[in-house]
């Protein structure tokens, strides 16, 4: 059951996402900032669970402007995602990271995809600082989620013929593993194995193939939606919510 919090952010992030439906790029980007404004309040009230319900919010709504190509509502989430990640880390948020580094390898999957890239340069920025503070901060798993995030957009860059771009995600990468071998959190052996043991977990299941990292499998999937896999957070974008509230949960 989700809290008061909670609700607001999804009928927040629906709102957004219908808006962009809509092609209204001013709602959009309205609800992309009371979004962000309320993920402040989460943030210095502490209230790490029902933030991650915010950046899951954000995460659908730039998911949405990359499959209708509005570059400014992408690039617009992704800065106010790595805004809000930044404190979090601050906080050491590390179940919130998780969720801040899946958004920016979704989001920035399928800028790579349709070769949008100023939301994908943004997504890549992003993705480094979280690695590089996730090392910092000893976040193991966040760590290794970053890494593949990075490794699937130089995959897809490569094969959109993007050298650049692949280069540069590829760069990012490689600081990442040496910062991490470096203070000695994660290996490079770890980190190269990661995506690997989760292709051959969703091998196992039929009904989870759409879970497969980029490059690991024969047809690999674009959209890589891990939630179902590795963690529940929160009732499809389809569910209604049941209450509002516009009130910061005590």
């Amino acid at each position: 059951m989700f809290s008061l919090n909670e609700q607001k952010a999804i009928e927040l992030g629906e709102s957004g996402e219908r808006a962009i439906r809509e092609q209204n790029e001013y709602d959009a980007l309205q609800y992309i900032e009371y979004l962000r404004e309320f993920g402040e309040e989460l943030l210095e009230a502490n209230l790490e669970t029902d933030l991650k319900r915010v950046v899951i919010s954000l995460r659908n709504i730039g998911n949405k402007a990359i499959q209708k190509k509005i570059e400014n509502v992408a690039s617009t989430v992704l800065n106010d995602l790595k805004s809000l990640s930044e404190a979090a880390l601050y906080k050491n948020f590390s179940n919130a990271m998780w969720s801040f580094s899946k958004a920016a390898q979704e989001i920035g999957k399928g800028a790579v995809q349709f070769q949008l890239l100023e939301p994908a340069k943004i997504a890549l920025e992003y993705l480094q600082m979280i690695g590089l503070g996730a090392v910092e901060k000893k976040m193991e798993v966040v760590t290794l989620w970053t890494c593949l995030a990075l490794e699937e957009m130089a995959y897809i860059a490569n094969r959109q013929q993007l050298e650049d771009f692949n280069k540069e995600a590829k760069d990012a990468r490689e600081e990442i593993i040496e910062s991490s071998e470096a203070s000695g959190l994660v290996t490079r052996e770890q980190i190269e194995k990661y995506p690997q043991l989760i292709a051959q977990t969703v091998s196992q299941y039929s009904e989870l193939q759409n879970l497969q990292p980029a490059g690991y499998a024969a047809r690999p999937n674009e959209e890589f939606t891990e939630e179902e896999l590795f963690e529940e957070e929160g009732e499809s974008e389809e569910q209604e919510p049941e209450t509002k509230t516009s009130e910061i949960e005590k």
